[in-house]
């Protein structure tokens, strides 16, 4: 064990001050230490801003025309509720489930006031707060039952807070054909909240001109916190701390 005395003049005794033994130096006691802080630190910057909500992200519910699935609202026009059969699949062959699974949305872009959304408020959010929405594509094109016709355009989707845009998904195409299996695609959108609650809508869109329409999907939508970079880096010095206690 070592340590220093010194002579407190004020107070008239000696002051001993212990450090760690000679198996733990006086530098490696002070990293651990500060590192320790650093935990502390970084998880209470973590846990600052709330955790956000959305009901039935999944899309959970019955295949609908002119539906939205339970917890959402109808924003615009007439989306509706699907699973792999349809409504409107004339395909003849099931669609691709989503990474998510079971029922998700179909909205048609079609650049003017009949495009398709939903909408729902959502809450749990912190006004400045970085956040992120996670939610997957696809592209489902249009068979004509009729006269077996394959039509559609690509397209894309929009998040909006009370009306404003805050972000865009990529842009996903039609397959080549009826016969094709369609395809999902994993897509992201971040952005600083500006209130706790919110009206979030998310309306798909075509790339084309007025009624040059996109058939499209969206399923499994999720928020998320985004740490500060501040607050990230002092998670990683925390996450050092743990590899070098367990040496």
């Amino acid at each position: 064990m070592h340590g220093f005395a010194g002579n407190n003049h004020n107070k008239g005794y000696f002051r001993f001050r212990l450090w760690p033994s000679c198996h733990q130096g006086r530098d490696e006691y002070m990293k651990t230490h500060l590192y320790s802080a650093a935990i502390v630190a970084g998880t209470s910057a973590a846990s600052v801003l709330a955790a956000p909500t959305i009901v039935n992200g999944d899309f959970n519910g019955t295949p609908s025309i002119a539906s939205a699935p339970a917890g959402w609202d109808i924003a615009m026009a007439t989306p509706d509720v699907v699973n792999a059969f349809g409504p409107f699949n004339n395909t003849g062959i099931g669609w691709t489930a989503s990474p998510n699974g079971g029922t998700f949305v179909r909205t048609n872009g079609v650049g003017n006031e009949q495009t398709e959304a939903i909408s729902q408020v959502v809450t749990g959010f912190e006004a400045g707060g970085t956040y992120r929405f996670d939610f997957s594509v696809t592209n489902l094109g249009f068979r004509n039952a009729g006269n077996g016709a394959w039509s559609g355009f690509d397209g894309f989707y929009q998040f909006f807070a009370d009306g404003t845009l805050i972000g865009t998904s990529q842009t996903v195409s039609k397959q080549a054909s009826s016969s094709d299996a369609i395809v999902w695609e994993a897509a992201s959108i971040e952005f600083v909240a500006v209130a706790e609650s919110f009206t979030l809508e998310i309306r798909g869109e075509t790339v084309g001109a007025a009624f040059e329409i996109a058939y499209l999907g969206i399923d499994g939508v999720s928020a998320s916190l985004v740490p500060a970079p501040g607050a990230a880096v002092l998670l990683g010095l925390g996450g050092l701390t743990a590899t070098r206690r367990r040496r």
